[in-house]
């Protein structure tokens, strides 16, 4: 995410016996090729393991990972208490200390309705508040709509071969990346404060009816 907007700069082949850490590292060995250094980077639970807490650490890269909250009494339950967010250390069960950031929030329920709810997070070389590590990793739910926008410029294919399936899914990410682009140029607005564009200006449906005209 760069000035509110939202690119993709790697992707990589996972085969079944791939693990987590090695899916990370060359993600970030390819964005050290492209020279680009990110300023934070924000992982999904999935990836909230010890291995991984501490390649970030020893890489000395700011990271949030967003943490599972395990156990009934005891584990990382134990320290969702009180009304306000904190931070604490806390030591998982395969030694690796991280420094976690833990967060009340509301959220609705299946019948809408506001519950409690507590946000568990690792923060790996960071200073901040429990409170401001929440907003900033709620900023990284927008990566989700990227995936719906890429699912409309994806080629489909009845072919199992998983390499064409791969290329095909590269493609679309960087037909997406284009169409940022032209956004962020075209309808870039020239006014004070933080960057803006018309975002109604060029859509990605206008986007999608010229690449098809232009393959007729």
């Amino acid at each position: 995410m760069w000035r509110q907007v939202r690119v993709t700069l790697a992707m990589t082949y996972v085969l079944p016996e791939d693990s987590n850490l090695s899916i990370v590292q060359r993600l970030l060995q390819r964005m050290q090729q492209l020279g680009f250094a990110p300023g934070v980077v924000y992982m999904d639970k999935e990836f909230c393991e010890g291995p991984i807490v501490r390649y970030l650490t020893q890489a000395r890269i700011p990271a949030i990972l967003a943490c599972t909250i395990r156990g009934t009494t005891g584990g990382t339950r134990a320290l969702c208490r009180g009304r306000q967010g904190y931070g604490t250390d806390y030591t998982f069960t395969d030694g690796s200390v991280a420094r976690l950031a833990l967060m009340p929030a509301r959220v609705p329920d299946e019948t809408r309705h506001r519950r409690l709810k507590w946000l568990a997070f690792v923060v790996i070389h960071l200073d901040w508040s429990a409170k401001q590590v929440a907003q900033r990793y709620r900023r990284r739910f927008g990566i989700e709509s990227s995936y719906r926008q890429f699912g409309r410029l994806r080629a489909r294919t009845a072919s199992r071969n998983p390499a064409f399936r791969f290329l095909l899914l590269g493609l679309a990410l960087l037909l997406l990346n284009i169409w940022v682009m032209l956004r962020w140029t075209a309808t870039h607005l020239i006014a004070s404060g933080p960057a803006r564009w018309d975002e109604n200006a060029f859509r990605l449906f206008r986007f999608i009816v010229f690449l098809r005209r232009a393959i007729e």
